[in-house]
């Protein structure tokens, strides 16, 4: 395939060309006030979304040139969406800025030769303040209110707002909440024991809905071991069994070598009716080695361990556990736990009896051990609020629950590091109290400072204001602007929040690939595909083991 080459301005402009065009449509959503888009492909049925990965996800230009600017920005975004779980809008509109307020600058000064690494280093050293500042001007979130304010503002609705919350008031402090399609049509939640452990599935080939990248299986029966599985022949007997049974297996190990993997992913392939889930065991030292006992007692499994004596090849039936339901991604999983097991075991007073060790063992223990032992409770007793989403169509449906997905993950990462005035005005607050516009700034510097005024001003736009009126009305009033009502408030007790991991992880990672694309001096991709109607489908390295 030939390749196109191209340099210096006519790179930057199909670049850049790229990057418009994803962020004039992802823009489109930000604020109270921000309009939805419809999302149509030949495979699947429309969705009507103002989530910013989706949209992002959706994205892929004809041409090549422009695609490569494209899918940085859409790589950024999903980064800040991957950490924080939401603020994939606003490190969109973020990074669009800077690139611009660079362009500008050349376009301005094409007789002054910058040096563009030092722009670069400056624009991430200065993003890297900024992101201090927020964490200082912090709030921890203490209440059932802060958390309906931070779910209702992400969401857009005041009722999912209050369904997130109390979601997360049954889970319990160290609990989880997920989403579902709801069976009866309406939304509601319901509280289940269960774990979620902050590992995803190994490989993407193993999750059985493509679509969604993630699996979600009931009646599960769970293999549990200490060691890496190295050898492939070691895992035959066991997924003959899983096969000739018709069962769904949960694999939960130290870790996975290839050659077992690729034959797991090859049969898998080849259509054999292989249910199988691979998860890696979280932790190190003790706190792993008490993980797996917790998770052990909790499914009923039996351990397989080379320094118990017992490997893979000492495979029996019996040494499966059994749990009612797990869902896993490709960054966390959700194991929902049973109560009878198939055998008549109650599973539930197993779980209590091994609460009232672990309480035991906390009496004795120093604070941070406390802490710990308190997470391995809430894992076998508090566990998970189920919230269920119900609609009058596919679409609503599918809307709703990207909706109420990005509200908990917003909730999620306010519980770990606070929250901050939303509607921009958290950015705005470090330009007064960090800019000094009598003073002088390096180029990198300055693009960063004027790059905090866009998102203020974006959700200004998207409400029908004047933008730069808007701006300059907050600077002078030091007030917030709540584009809902048009008001200027003190966002934080009016209740526009922002979780401030989400605003600083947005700004990090806008500014990351912002600053990388200032220092692109050519441009390489193949030739555009004159047939562009052409699927292509990602694959896998396999390797030709059958079971």
């Amino acid at each position: 395939m030939n390749r196109i080459i191209k340099y210096g301005e006519d790179a930057r402009s199909s670049v850049l060309k790229g990057v418009d065009s994803v962020a004039n449509i992802v823009k489109t959503t930000l604020g109270p006030k921000g309009r939805n888009v419809l999302i149509r492909n030949n495979l699947d049925a429309p969705i009507i979304t103002n989530d910013g990965v989706t949209i992002a996800k959706a994205i892929q230009l004809k041409d090549n040139a422009e695609d490569a600017g494209a899918q940085l920005i859409i790589q950024a975004a999903n980064k800040t969406n991957k950490v924080a779980g939401d603020g994939t809008t606003t490190t969109t509109v973020l990074a669009q800025n800077m690139i611009h307020e660079y362009l500008n600058y050349i376009n301005v000064n094409s007789d002054i030769k910058e040096n563009v690494v030092q722009v670069q280093k400056d624009m991430i050293n200065t993003s890297n303040q900024i992101s201090d500042y927020l964490c200082k001007i912090a709030t921890p979130i203490s209440s059932k209110e802060d958390i309906t304010r931070i779910a209702s503002i992400s969401s857009g609705s005041d009722q999912i707002g209050n369904l997130i919350a109390d979601a997360f008031e049954q889970a319990g402090e160290y609990g989880s909440v997920v989403v579902e399609d709801s069976k009866t049509g309406e939304d509601g939640f319901e509280s289940i024991q269960g774990m979620k452990i902050p590992n995803g599935s190994v490989s993407s080939f193993l999750l059985n809905d493509r679509v969604n990248m993630k699996t979600d299986f009931y009646d599960v029966n769970v293999l549990i071991t200490a060691d890496k599985i190295d050898d492939a022949s070691e895992l035959l007997p066991i997924l003959d069994f899983i096969v000739k049974s018709g069962k769904k297996l949960l694999i939960l190990c130290d870790d996975i070598e290839n050659e077992p993997l690729n034959m797991i992913i090859a049969n898998k392939l080849k259509g054999l009716p292989l249910n199988v889930s691979v998860i890696r065991l979280p932790g190190f030292g003790q706190l792993r080695e008490d993980l797996i006992e917790d998770l052990c007692i909790a499914t009923n499994s039996t351990l397989i361990s080379r320094d118990k004596g017992t490997t893979l090849k000492d495979f029996n039936p019996a040494f499966l556990g059994e749990v009612e339901q797990i869902v896993i991604t490709m960054t966390d999983s959700i194991i929902k736990f049973k109560d009878i097991s198939s055998t008549g075991i109650d599973l539930k007073v197993n779980r209590q009896d091994r609460v009232d060790t672990i309480t035991t063992q906390m009496s004795q223990a120093n604070e941070d051990e406390s802490r710990q032992y308190e997470r391995r409770i809430a894992n076998l007793l508090s566990g998970i609020s189920v919230i269920s989403v119900g609609g009058n169509s596919e679409v609503e449906i599918q809307d709703k629950k990207l909706r109420i997905e990005d509200a908990i993950n917003s909730v999620q990462s306010a519980k770990e590091e606070g929250i901050i005035p939303g509607g921009g005005y958290g950015f705005l607050l470090a330009y007064m109290n960090l800019v000094d516009e009598s003073q002088g700034y390096t180029l990198g510097q300055s693009i960063i400072y004027n790059s905090l005024k866009s998102v203020t001003e974006q959700i200004a736009e998207n409400a029908g204001y004047d933008k730069e009126e808007v701006l300059t009305d907050c600077f002078e009033k030091k007030l917030g602007f709540n584009a809902l009502t048009g008001e200027y408030q003190d966002l934080l007790s009016s209740g526009v929040v922002n979780s401030v991991k989400v605003d600083r992880y947005s700004l990090i990672n806008a500014a990351s690939v912002a600053s990388t694309l200032i220092t692109m001096g050519g441009l390489i991709v193949d030739e555009n595909e004159k047939d562009q109607n052409i699927l292509q489908l990602q694959t896998g390295s396999t390797i030709p083991v059958s079971i």
